[in-house]
Order: structure tokens, then sequence, then C-alpha cells
């Protein structure tokens, strides 16, 4: 399941510089269905949502993905980040992202 993730996470990175929304949303709404307790997929689909310029829509899957797990990481620093209004900081992917 790691390498899943870690896949997952460098996948819709990847689409995300070409700017590749609907293959994004796509993959990661597979991985919600697969992993429908888990923070990540939230947690990627409110970057996507994010790079859209749909903020209202960010958040949801940031709290979303914060409600899943509140000891990850990324979820809360990116709801930190929007709620600060602080958007020169980069987005959290992954935990080492939050450094």
């Amino acid at each position: 399941m790691e390498d899943f993730i870690l896949r997952l996470e460098e996948r819709v990175r990847n689409l995300l510089k070409d700017e590749k929304f609907d293959e994004c949303r796509k993959i990661i709404e597979n991985a919600m269905a697969e992993m429908p307790d888990s923070p990540i997929p939230q947690n990627l689909m409110g970057i996507v949502e994010e790079r859209r310029f749909e903020k209202d829509k960010a958040i949801r899957h940031y709290r979303a993905s914060y409600s899943l797990d509140p000891t990850y990481d990324p979820a809360l620093w990116n709801l930190q980040r929007l709620g600060t209004g602080n958007i020169s900081k980069r987005c959290a992917y992954t935990e080492k992202d939050c450094r």
C-alpha cells in the first residue's frame, strides 16, 4: 500500500505541473474509492481544487482529510496555509513538504 501511495502522490504532483486537472481528479477519485479511510486522497484532491482556484472546495477536502486523521500533517499544513492566506507557502503533498 505504501508504494501505491508514493506513486499516487508523485503522479498527482507531475500531472499538476502540466495542469492536467481532469486526469488528477480521476486517479484521486479511484484512490478515494480504494482507500476511503485514508486522508491522503482527500488532501491531494484539495490541492487539485486549490490549483483550479476553487478555494472553498479545496478547504472542504483538506478538512475531510484532517477529520480522517488529525495527525496527518499535510492536511493541517494546507488548512492553515489557506486559512491565513499565506499562499506563498507551497502545498503539502506529503509529510516531507511540511518542513
